[in-house]
């Protein structure tokens, strides 16, 4: 272990070392039937305290590997490729990316030509409600209540 080494250790193992001596202190306090565990680390931390360290040594580096320029394949293996004008750059970006058949499939999309299932239940807990209202004056007689009054 370098001295960098065992001071990073060293520096991790006293913050440590506080937070549980601090948490033995508000936990544990002066109970009975708990006992700190503080101590534990705070001994290991005495032994990593006394470990000998070693000086760096100085490693040969391994010797740099050239790099190769890539090589051209042979003439007659490379197809002609033709300088491409920007007008026709663009209808070919156009083509590729207006292509219906490379529709990005992630995406969600809405239909508002029928009503969405939310609708539906809407719909339908009103209904539910005005049903209710009815039983509920057809019940009472039509005496009103707190809540619905009527003139």
């Amino acid at each position: 272990m370098t001295e960098e080494e065992k001071a990073a250790v060293l520096q991790f193992m006293g913050q440590t070392y506080g937070h549980m001596h601090k948490q033995d202190q508000m936990i544990v306090g002066q109970s009975q039937q708990l006992a700190p565990q503080s101590h534990i680390v705070k001994q290991q931390f005495e032994q990593v305290l006394n470990t000998p360290t070693q000086r760096p040594q100085q490693q040969n580096a391994p010797a740099p590997v050239p790099i190769q320029e890539p090589v051209a394949p042979p003439a007659e293996l490379q197809p002609e490729l033709a300088p491409v004008s920007v007008e026709q750059a663009q209808q070919e970006l156009a083509m590729v990316t207006s292509s219906p058949d490379q529709a990005n499939t992630n995406q969600f999309e809405f239909d508002f030509s029928e009503p969405s299932k939310i609708d539906k239940l809407i719909t339908l807990v009103e209904k539910q409600h005005l049903l209710l209202k009815e039983i509920n004056i057809k019940l009472g007689n039509g005496k009103t209540t707190k809540g619905s009054r009527q003139k």
